[in-house]
Formats: C-alpha cells, sequence, structure tokens
C-alpha cells in the first residue's frame, strides 16, 4: 500500500482491499481538496513542496475536519504541530545528538532485547524489509529506517530509565519513523509517553492496569450488556449515598480476564489491533484530542461486537471475538461514523471525564493490600488472591524479565504488522483459567 505494508492480511484478502480502496481512494482525494481550501481560509496556503509545517487552531470545525482524516502527505507535521513537538525540541536542543553520541557503543539488557527486535519491527514493509533477516551481524543491508530505529529506541531507553525499553515500543517509533525524521520520532516517543499516555510504559506498567480499569467502568455505564458477560464477576457490593440502595459497582482493583486482550489495544496506541489506515485515523485524533480516543475506539468496538457477543455463551468465545474482529475493520469510515455519531456515539465523553476516571482508579487500587504484584514463574500471567480466596487479574508485572522478555504477554509477531496481536499460548492460559473458574 502507500505506506509500504502488503495490503494482504490474516484477516483481509487483497481483493477485499482493493474493493475498499477504490471509493477510499475517492474519498482521500475529495477531503485533501477540503483541507486545501480549510488551510487557505485560515491564511496557511503559502507552504511549499505540498509540505505545510504549520496548521489551523484548534476549533470544532478543525476536529471535524481531523476526524475525518489528515491527508497523509502532511500527517507527520500535522501530528508534530499538534503534539507541541515543536517546545519539546526547541527546550532541548542538541540533547538528542548527544545522547546518542553517548550511547553509540552501549551495551545493557535494554540494548539486548532492542537488537533481538529490530528486524520484528514491520519486516514486511518496504522500509524496514531486510532481505538478509538471517543474518542479523551484517548491518550493512539494513535499511536506513532500521537504522534509525535502533538508534531512537536506545536513545530513549536512555533519557527515561523509568520506562527503558518494552515491546510495542519498537513498533510505535517504526511507525513515527515512515512519517517523519529520526529527532522527531524520539521527542514524538518521549510525549506519548509521558504526556498522552502516563504510566502505560513505565518498568511496572501500572498505568495500563488503570487505563483498563477505566475502560471497565466505561464498558458498564455505555453497555451495560456486555459488562454482564464479560465482567458480572467482577462487581463489588455498594450503597448508594442518598438512596441507601444497594448496587454492583466495578471493582477497579480486579479486572476481568478480557483486559488481557484490551490492554494491548492502549499499549501500542492500536497498532496491529486495526488495518493500519484504521491505526492512522485513530492516531490523527490522538495527536489531537489525546488518549480519550482510545477509550472512544475501545467501546466502539466493542459495540460493534455487541450482537455477537451477547449470542455467546462461551467466555473464550468472547475473548477470541475482541482479540480477531478488530483486525477486519478496513472500513475506517464505518468505525468513526459509529463512534461519533450523534445518537448512540462516544463524542460526548471529555479528556477531563477520563483523566478523572483514571484518578479514581488510581486512588481505588492504591487504597488496597491486594495490587501487590505476584508473578507467575514464567511472568505471563499475574493472579492475586482477595480476601475470598477469588482470583483477579492485574495485566502486568513488575518482573524485570517479563518486561523485557515480553513476547509471552505481548507476542508481536514476526511475521509483520498484521501479527501483532495476543498469542496462542496466551489463549492457552485463558482457557486454563476459564476452566479453573469453572
Amino acid at each position: 500500500d502507500r505506506y509500504g505494508f502488503k495490503k494482504k492480511t490474516q484477516f483481509v484478502s487483497e481483493d477485499e482491499y482493493n474493493q475498499w480502496w477504490i471509493d477510499y481512494e475517492v474519498y482521500l482525494s475529495r477531503r485533501k481538496k477540503k483541507w486545501e481550501i480549510f488551510m487557505k481560509q485560515n491564511g496557511l496556503s503559502s507552504y511549499k513542496n505540498d509540505n505545510p509545517i504549520r496548521f489551523p487552531t484548534k476549533s470544532n470545525k478543525l476536529k471535524k475536519y481531523i476526524r475525518k482524516g489528515i491527508p497523509a502527505e502532511w500527517r507527520g507535521n500535522a501530528w508534530w504541530f499538534y503534539a507541541k513537538g515543536s517546545e519539546k525540541l526547541n527546550a532541548n536542543i542538541g540533547l538528542y545528538d548527544k545522547i546518542i553520541e553517548n550511547t553509540l557503543n552501549i551495551k545493557n539488557q535494554d540494548t539486548e532485547i532492542i537488537e533481538r527486535d529490530l528486524n520484528r519491527t514491520f519486516p514486511d514493509n518496504l522500509y524496514f524489509k531486510n532481505d538478509n533477516f538471517l543474518n542479523l551481524t551484517n548491518l550493512s543491508t539494513e535499511t536506513p529506517l532500521v537504522q534509525a530505529l535502533r538508534r531512537v529506541l536506545t536513545a530513549f531507553a536512555a533519557y527515561q530509565p523509568q520506562i527503558g525499553y518494552c515491546q510495542s515500543l519498537n513498533f510505535i517509533a517504526g511507525l513515527l519513523l515512515i512519517f517523519m525524521d529520526e529527532e522527531k520520532s524520539f521527542w514524538m516517543l518521549v510525549i506519548i509517553t509521558t504526556k498522552l499516555l502516563p504510566g502505560v510504559h513505565d518498568v511496572n506498567l501500572e498505568g495500563v492496569n488503570i487505563d483498563q480499569g477505566v475502560l471497565m467502568l466505561c464498558l458498564k455505564e455505555y453497555l451495560p450488556n456486555i459488562w454482564e458477560k464479560i465482567g458480572f464477576d467482577f462487581n463489588e457490593p455498594s450503597v448508594n449515598k442518598q438512596s441507601k440502595k444497594k448496587t454492583a459497582e466495578v471493582n477497579v482493583r480486579k479486572l476481568p480476564p478480557i483486559t488481557l486482550c484490551t490492554a494491548s489495544w492502549f499499549m501500542s496506541c492500536f497498532i496491529g489491533i486495526v488495518p493500519i489506515e484504521s491505526t492512522l485515523r485513530i492516531w490523527d485524533c490522538f495527536f489531537y484530542e489525546e488518549s480519550k480516543i482510545f477509550i472512544k475506539m475501545a467501546l466502539t468496538i466493542f459495540k460493534l461486537c455487541e450482537p455477537k457477543i451477547l449470542k455467546m455463551k462461551d467466555e473464550m468465545e468472547v475473548f477470541q471475538l475482541i482479540q480477531n474482529y478488530p483486525k477486519k475493520l478496513i472500513d475506517v469510515n464505518t468505525l468513526f461514523d459509529t463512534c461519533f455519531k450523534k445518537r448512540n456515539g462516544y463524542n460526548h465523553i471529555s479528556q477531563d471525564e477520563i483523566n478523572r476516571c483514571r484518578k479514581f482508579v488510581k486512588d481505588q487500587r492504591r487504597k488496597t493490600n491486594n495490587t501487590g504484584y505476584m508473578s507467575s514463574k514464567n511472568g505471563s500471567l499475574i493472579e492475586n488472591g482477595d480476601v475470598n480466596g477469588n482470583e483477579s487479574y492485574n495485566i502486568l508485572t513488575k518482573n524485570e524479565e517479563l518486561l523485557k522478555f515480553t513476547p509471552e504477554i505481548y507476542d508481536f509477531k514476526k511475521n509483520g504488522l498484521v501479527g501483532v496481536h495476543w498469542n496462542h499460548a496466551l489463549t492457552k492460559k485463558m482457557k486454563k483459567q476459564m476452566i479453573k473458574r469453572k
């Protein structure tokens, strides 16, 4: 395709892609013309070589334009502009070059894992593809983007030791490198991990647990029928202070098994979770509207799955549906129309609401003594017992080896973007948990 990825995936055939592209290409051409008119109306028509570096200030009209897609040729500059990358760069002029110089020959646990993951990052993409994959010692066969990816990830691990390196960062940095230069990609990775998704990629990865708690609260609020299917064992009794009535609230201190699947949506920023065009449209909104778009898109995916989920009786079937269904969502306009439609959509969910919800989940998880991490022997599934002896799930662990060898949890397959998904080993573990619970 135009980004260097294969059109055919395990879930979308080349014929399906080509049929979708016929109409979508016309749509893109029409949207590009509207963007050009909009830029001119905002006094921004003097850019050269179809490469604007400044964009309109935030407005409701701009938000609508961004939700309908930023022109692909402008994406890198637009992401950089709305994420305020220039502010970060100007405050740290020359720092990236210094980090590169200081880490040129560094060897540690982070760099060992980075080296292993380099050739697993979009290996079928034309810009990353290494025809001599087995000859890993021959650096001359590496593409320029693979070499840039090494420098960005090594520099990031040194600059952000509280995060270091964990798998999924390679895909995020790799996708950034397709759209912008190396130094900008580095600072965008910093912005994503510290400002837009705080704590999600930290060493203890508690931010992932917090965001999954937020998602479960939203599911109960907006899709209660689905919550009854996936979270009925994870409610806790509560009493309404005003009415004195007993209610069932989401226990955010223990998370249902479905979060073993949805956690990767946030950790990977939807790379490999949905087709690449859908991922990029989500990123357009991400850098403009911040992380609320991830919650909205997650709810939308569940909503699209709802008719099938409600017919299912086996929890394992639900798990597999949520794991695979998003990869078929090639019609990105339908995905976005469902998300933002005025009636029964999720346009009303604000970033302030998400942030308040995060604070609530964070405070609740801190209050309990049951949030201590206890890893299984191989660190692949974390089980905690509550006071009644029931099992609960913390998605990830503060286990150093686990974070360095994340395929046990986040198995990004070696066959390219379409393989970024939870592995069969995890599915087997899920089955064991279901049997145990029964």
